[in-house]
């Protein structure tokens, strides 16, 4: 449906769980808008418009006048996109569309709970300073993206510089226009039922007709190869090592798919050479994915902690196993193995609101059908489809290392 003030609403009804409505509404823009300068009320955004609670009720009184209900709704501001996420039990469906209303046309300041956010802000960044992680989480900020002024980490000097009222005003700019927002509900619908109510609060929600999308800010990996072995003082010894590969993909289904199981491949090959070989590391975490927006990529990373003494041998293992892999492709073994359990996971997902949630929002944002076909492109797949797709990704040579050791023991 299209409602006269632009917004636009998408409904699946399904038989799954007679007590699940589930909803997602998006609209583009988000904080890629707002300039770099804004980076400290852009990071807390989220946390702090949402701490007052909405329309006359604090987040307490809400809670109470809840109570008994089920219906929530949070809102927030992504990179590219503001939206809001909810669900309810069809009986308190008008609950959640008064959430999604005030969400809209009544956020609510209250400054003794930002004050209260801001010390416990302040205490949980004074404490990072001394977790070594955060050492490792600067140096990889910096190895990927350079110093990009929206990638800063926010530290306890920083805190006294948010702005709360001018949190407030960028929280509401974002959701003063509806005419471009999408909502997708997904679950035990009854149409005669649901549909006066949205028109009812979604068609009363303001619109300006303001023609935008979101802004490429250039937050883009470092290209070429780059290595970075650094040393940190460590109550228990033991090196953390990343391999991040990153380069441009078409964001596709078939591609979707190869690089879940190139992730889901490579976890198996580690776990056999790494972990049980050579008794290396408790695990292995290859993790892949694509993006759409703002520019088509793909980044494969690959994350294990390890004896500081084996930290160059279980580094090279990692690496030698994924240039054959690139040059040979997947076993016949692993590659089944792969395709049983994602050809058994999707019929169970099928069956999941939250997973219909997710494919129509692909479809209505980022344009792309990411379920029709599914099981097929599965089962076509061979091992030198992997293989070329896996060369295609390494032979752009955007190679980041980053590892964080304490000294080794001689």
């Amino acid at each position: 449906m299209t409602l006269s003030n632009g917004v636009r609403v998408i409904l699946k009804q399904t038989d799954f769980k007679a007590d699940e409505i589930r909803m997602r509404a998006f609209s583009p823009g988000g904080s890629s808008l707002f300039p770099n300068d804004e980076i400290i009320n852009i990071n807390v955004m989220n946390d702090v418009a949402s701490i007052g609670g909405l329309g006359n009720f604090s987040n307490v009184d809400l809670e109470k006048v809840l109570a008994g209900k089920k219906a929530s709704v949070s809102a927030s501001v992504g990179g590219n996109t503001e939206g809001l996420s909810g669900s309810c039990s069809p009986k308190d469906f008008e609950t959640l569309m008064q959430l999604v209303y005030l969400s809209f046309t009544a956020p609510r300041m209250d400054n003794d709970a930002f004050t209260s956010f801001k010390n416990r802000l302040q205490a949980s960044m004074a404490n990072q300073e001394a977790n070594p992680m955060t050492a490792l989480q600067d140096t990889l900020l910096k190895a990927l993206y350079l110093v990009h002024p929206r990638t800063i980490r926010m530290k306890a000097d920083m805190v006294d510089k948010i702005d709360y009222a001018r949190i407030m005003e960028m929280y509401k700019d974002r959701f003063k226009d509806a005419s471009d927002f999408t909502f997708i509900f997904v679950g035990n619908i009854k149409p005669e039922e649901t549909e006066p109510l949205i028109a009812t609060y979604l068609g009363a929600l303001p619109s300006v007709n303001r023609k935008e999308t979101f802004r490429d800010n250039h937050i883009d990996m470092r290209q070429g190869d780059y290595k970075n072995i650094f040393n940190k003082k460590l109550e228990t010894p033991k090196a953390t090592v990343l391999v991040i590969n990153n380069g441009q993909c078409a964001y596709t289904l078939k591609n979707q798919i190869m690089m879940s199981m190139l992730s889901q491949i490579l976890n198996i090959m580690y776990t056999e050479s790494v972990r049980e070989k050579e008794g290396g590391t408790y695990g292995v975490s290859a993790f892949g994915s694509l993006t759409k927006y703002p520019k088509e990529k793909a980044v494969l990373q690959i994350y294990f902690d390890t004896d500081p003494a084996k930290r160059a041998k279980m580094t090279d293992i990692i690496l030698n196993e994924l240039n054959q892999f690139a040059n040979e492709g997947p076993s016949t073994e692993n590659l089944n193995k792969v395709k049983e359990f994602m050809l058994k996971k999707y019929k169970e997902n099928a069956k999941e609101n939250s997973y219909w949630v997710n494919m129509l929002d692909e479809y209505f944002w980022e344009g792309t059908d990411m379920n029709t076909g599914y099981a097929d492109i599965v089962n076509s797949i061979t091992a030198k489809d992997l293989q070329e797709f896996t060369k295609a990704l390494l032979e752009q040579n955007n190679r980041i290392e980053v590892s964080m050791t304490s000294e080794e023991t001689k």
